[in-house]
């Protein structure tokens, strides 16, 4: 989202003083309206890179060191690895807490590393901080200037020098404790006054964090930051870098050590902590990198322009794989296919086969019935707690549920365009007329509806006297994942969804 299209969607009038507080002058004197106008005509200042990086600065080195910790993980490690860089609050402070305490698990294992050069400086940096913490209960900002410099000096990772500080008790905080929702909430109001985070609320009253895109660019740019961490793994398992020769010559030119036989995956992780995607493509010289034919035949792969010079084509390639979206995982760790389906609901809907190719939820287009279909049970089994019936045969709807001692049908139509009811009313009225039991209704889900479909539905309730719902997917994801998000014990009231014509979510009562 823009900064503009925020700030009318702000969360509170509070909110939106504290983040006018930034650069609006007299902000204190004005009224709601006055605060969104002034906000919208100096946003240029809450993008601007100086002003970001000072921002940053004063966030690095702040007196109070739940800042200068929390500020870099809600910016950096996480929302500017989000999908549109924004995040429900609750679960943005879920998140922090489970990274935060994933570093004091890992801490408790060895940090050890094949290579000497490498080891050598952990253990020499590892004695400063260890001297910087000895006399104090706290690091001064310029013991923080110091460390940070030799930080960068000797190539320690964030990551890194996070798991030397929790090994001393000192990280997230002292004996090692996880910082409290109250803590990050304080940090959020803070990075809202440096006007480097803002807030909205949705229709539904949740609250999220986001990094607006111009200011994104900014963070980018002071962090050295090319794409979303997720994307960059992606693009480092293509067949034209992945494999340890290419991995350890550009390592190797990056001057950052490596140890005697890595795996692959070490040498991933390596290049994405310590190598930017353009120097993985491009190389640190004219002759490093790939060769114009292959990025050329890697852009055409990707239905991407292949004309321009090498850094266009670089260019093209890092944007591709940034745009890829993060996949959820399940408790296993495996990718769970229906959820990837749900996430990418829509486009599913609306056959955007190009888009779903480049995120990887189809190869073919026919996968995309399938895709609709394999969601649409996962909404109804997993997030609104009503395992779908089983079919027989081959001719039947796509769907059934008991309701009552009646049932519901459901059908899925995925379509470029609005889905107009009476191409596909003989076929349906096909379906409720063989069942053995009453049917409740009938829920026909897709993109749109043309406005002659709701007609149609009523018509054939008339005559009928079964209800035909018209149900968009976009509605059907936001019902199951508000539902899914207040956690309630009994199932999903399926009567909400049993209207004639298009159902509207705003009635819905959970």
């Amino acid at each position: 989202m823009k900064f503009n299209q925020v700030v009318p969607n702000i969360s509170t009038f509070v909110d939106k003083k504290r983040i006018s507080s930034a650069y609006v002058i007299d902000y204190s004197n004005l009224s709601e309206h006055e605060v969104e106008k002034a906000l919208v005509k100096t946003s240029p200042q809450y993008y601007n890179y100086e002003n970001v990086g000072k921002a940053l600065d004063s966030l690095l080195f702040n007196d109070d060191r739940n800042m200068r910790i929390l500020h870099k993980l809600i910016l950096k490690k996480i929302l500017l690895n989000q999908d549109d860089f924004t995040m429900n609050q609750g679960d943005l402070d879920d998140e922090i807490i489970r990274v935060e305490q994933e570093i004091v698990n890992e801490s408790n294992k060895e940090l050890l590393f094949k290579n000497e050069e490498k080891s050598k400086y952990i253990e020499l940096f590892k004695y400063v901080l260890d001297l910087a913490w000895e006399r104090n209960s706290d690091i001064s900002p310029d013991e923080k200037n110091l460390i940070e410099k030799l930080k960068k000096k000797m190539n320690i990772t964030d990551h890194e020098y996070q798991l030397l500080e929790t090994k001393i008790g000192k990280f997230p905080k002292d004996q090692n404790q996880i910082h409290t929702r109250g803590e990050i909430k304080s940090c959020r109001q803070e990075l809202q006054k440096q006007g480097l985070l803002l807030c909205f609320r949705d229709a539904n009253k949740n609250d999220y964090d986001v990094i607006p895109e111009e200011t994104v660019q900014s963070l980018r740019k002071f962090w050295g930051i090319e794409m979303r961490t997720h994307g960059y793994r992606e693009l480092l398992s293509n067949k034209r870098v992945r494999s340890k020769k290419y991995f350890t010559d550009i390592l190797s030119k990056a001057e950052i050590p490596v140890e005697s036989n890595p795996s692959l995956d070490d040498l991933k992780e390596l290049l994405v902590e310590h190598v930017k995607p353009t120097q993985l493509l491009g190389g640190f010289s004219p002759r490093d990198g790939l060769d114009l034919n292959s990025l050329s035949d890697w852009c055409k792969e990707l239905s991407l322009s292949t004309s321009g010079q090498k850094n266009d084509l670089i260019a093209r390639i890092i944007e591709y794989y940034d745009q890829i979206k993060a996949i959820a995982f399940n408790k296993d760790g495996e990718a769970d296919q229906r959820e990837l389906y749900f996430t990418f609901f829509e486009q599913i809907a609306e056959r955007k086969y190009d888009e779903l190719r480049q995120q990887q939820v189809i190869t073919k287009d026919k996968e995309c019935d399938l895709g609709f279909e394999a969601a649409t049970y996962y909404i109804f089994e997993k997030l609104l707690s009503h395992k779908p019936l089983q079919l027989s045969g081959t001719d039947h709807p796509d769907g059934i549920l008991a309701y009552k001692n009646k049932l519901i049908l459901w059908d899925n139509k995925s379509k470029e365009t609005k889905v107009n009811l009476k191409d596909h009313i003989k076929q349906f009225d096909r379906y409720i007329k063989e069942s053995t039991k009453d049917i409740a209704a009938f829920i026909v889900i897709a993109p749109d509806f043309t406005e002659e479909s709701v007609k149609d539905a009523m018509k054939y309730k008339l005559n009928n006297d079964v209800i035909i719902s018209l149900l968009r997917a976009k509605d059907l994801k936001d019902i199951a994942k508000q539902y899914a998000k207040n956690k309630n014990e009994e199932p999903f009231p399926l009567g909400n969804l049993i209207q004639t014509g298009i159902v509207d979510k705003e009635k819905v009562i959970f």
